[in-house]
């Protein structure tokens, strides 16, 4: 940036892969922003489809929009490419298939003050309805609380629907290969710098879930593993951190992704598993602590999973679960 070049207040990362379907509209959310000291760096990855001619279209209209066009790395190398591009003071991040509400920008860049981070609600969006989702805390974090959250998903993990600090991307942040989870662990290294974290009344993202994408692929016990392993990865490098407390937040992460695992009807029962040992021999004496993170329902289906004859009640217990869930959703409408 030339150094008398004006610095816009937000940066917009949007990675975009053969997304013509939404691309358009989630660009015209963007631009239909009451708050307008924005740029929206558009990071198409590699597509094959006509998504960065309809971006490079938007960007001749509005030269608030910044095109990148790279070849195929991946959503998380594609956002890094985004902030190298990023001016602003702020960062947002927006997937190109997902919109924003009018006055999403505004209500952020209000409430973020002196913290570090500020988090909204967003909405489910599927062909049958649309429904509101809650963050469910009033309550500022700081220290390594907004690390704990985002093990336990306490808060949502994504790195959409939140307003960061530029700064809070400074430092190289690791990547790792996985089809699932890489926001969760972007986040968690964010965790490490103990930001101060706001949470606002308001539902500003609104969340696209439709066929084929991430967040409906399946989970199962080698992915778990996987997934603990990057985390412990991660822990190992964290400052601040007492052996005994990483040793416990790596429990809390392994039991929310197992109940992932343990929820998902058509995955084979697992709790024979060296992971799944591992887990309930850590957790043996710790369910006051785990309360602080995890329902009685969840804990009630990592007891149930301890024995393969009690693996259908536990499926019936979650199917209910997912039913009773959505049921809410719907009546929240």
């Amino acid at each position: 940036m030339k150094e008398n070049e004006r610095r816009p207040e937000v940066s917009v990362i949007i990675p975009v892969h053969n997304l013509e379907r939404y691309i358009d509209a989630c660009l015209a959310s963007v631009e239909a922003q009451t708050f307008g000291d924005f740029e929206a760096v558009v990071v198409d990855d590699g597509s094959t489809d006509g998504s960065l001619r309809l971006v490079r279209s938007r960007a001749e209209r509005d030269a608030r929009i910044v095109v990148v066009a790279t070849p195929n790395r991946g959503v998380a190398r594609a956002r890094e490419t985004g902030l190298a591009k990023a001016r602003g003071r702020y960062v947002c991040f927006l997937d190109g298939d997902d919109r924003w509400e009018p006055d999403m920008l505004r209500e952020l860049v209000a409430a973020i003050g002196g913290y570090d981070i500020v988090c909204c609600d967003f909405k489910r969006v599927r062909a049958s309805y649309e429904a509101p989702v809650r963050e469910r805390r009033t309550e500022d974090l700081e220290g390594f609380g907004f690390l704990e959250a985002t093990l336990s998903h306490a808060i949502s993990v994504c790195l959409w629907a939140k307003l960061y600090r530029r700064e809070l991307f400074d430092a190289e942040l690791r990547h790792y290969p996985l089809p699932l989870g890489e926001d969760e662990l972007v986040n968690v290294q964010i965790g490490f710098r103990q930001p101060r974290v706001r949470f606002v009344d308001y539902v500003g993202y609104d969340y696209i879930q439709r066929a084929g994408s991430a967040n409906r692929r399946s989970v199962d016990v080698d992915y778990c593993v996987r997934f603990a392993e990057a985390v412990d990865s991660e822990l190992a490098r964290c400052p601040g951190l007492s052996a005994e407390r990483i040793g416990f937040l790596r429990l809390v992460s392994r039991v929310r992704w197992y109940l992932v695992c343990i929820r998902k009807s058509r995955n084979p029962w697992t709790g024979d598993s060296d992971h799944a040992r591992w887990i309930h021999r850590a957790a043996k004496g710790r369910g006051a602590a785990l309360r602080r993170y995890y329902s009685r329902g969840d804990l009630l289906l990592l007891w149930l999973d301890r024995r393969r004859r009690l693996r259908p009640v536990a499926v019936l217990c979650a199917t209910l679960q997912r039913w009773w869930n959505s049921l809410q959703r719907r009546m929240a409408r």
